[in-house]
C-alpha cells in the first residue's frame, strides 16, 4: 500500500509551488494597495502644509503693510506668488473694523488644488501692529475628513 502512494506524489512540489506563488502574489497586491493609499495621504498632507505656510506668509505681508500704512482703509494684495514656488499663491485682504478699531487680515494660501485660510486681527499703536487673535479656517475637504474619522 505504501508503494502505491509514492508514485501518486509526483507533481506535488509543483502544486505546492503554485499555491505559494499565488499566496505571495495576493499578499503583495494587498501591500501595494496599502502603500499607494498611504502615499496619497502623505502627498495631501504635504500640500496642505504648503498651502498653510503660504497663508501664514500672507498674514506676515498684511502685518508689514500695516506697519507701513496703518490708515483705516481696506486693502487687498491681489494674487501674490512666492519666489521659487511656481505652483503656490496667496491672496491677502485687510479690512478695518470701526467698532473695535482693529484690522482684520484674511489670507488664503493656494498650493495646487489645496487651499488654507487664516484670519488674524491686529491693532496698531505707534506704527507697530499687534496681533490680537488668529485662527485657521478649515476647508470643506478637511472638514469632511475630520468628520469621517
Amino acid at each position: 500500500m505504501i508503494r502505491r502512494l509514492l508514485p501518486e506524489e509526483r507533481g506535488m512540489a509543483l502544486g505546492l509551488a503554485i499555491i505559494v506563488v499565488v499566496i505571495v502574489g495576493v499578499m503583495g497586491a494587498g501591500l501595494l494597495t496599502f502603500v499607494a493609499t498611504d502615499l496619497e495621504a502623505v502627498v495631501a498632507v504635504n500640500r496642505g502644509e504648503q498651502a498653510f505656510e503660504l497663508a501664514e506668509a500672507g498674514i506676515e505681508v498684511a502685518k508689514a503693510h500695516l506697519a507701513n500704512d496703518s490708515s483705516p482703509s481696506d486693502w487687498s494684495s491681489g494674487e501674490l506668488r512666492m519666489a521659487g514656488m511656481a505652483e503656490g499663491s496667496v491672496t491677502v485682504s485687510v479690512d478695518y473694523d470701526d467698532e473695535s478699531k482693529s484690522f482684520e487680515a484674511v489670507s488664503t494660501g493656494q498650493y495646487r488644488e489645496t487651499s488654507r485660510k487664516i484670519e488674524a486681527t491686529f491693532s496698531v499703536s505707534e506704527g507697530a501692529p499687534k496681533l490680537l487673535s488668529w485662527r485657521e479656517f478649515m476647508s470643506e475637504a478637511r472638514e469632511n475628513i475630520v468628520n469621517k474619522s
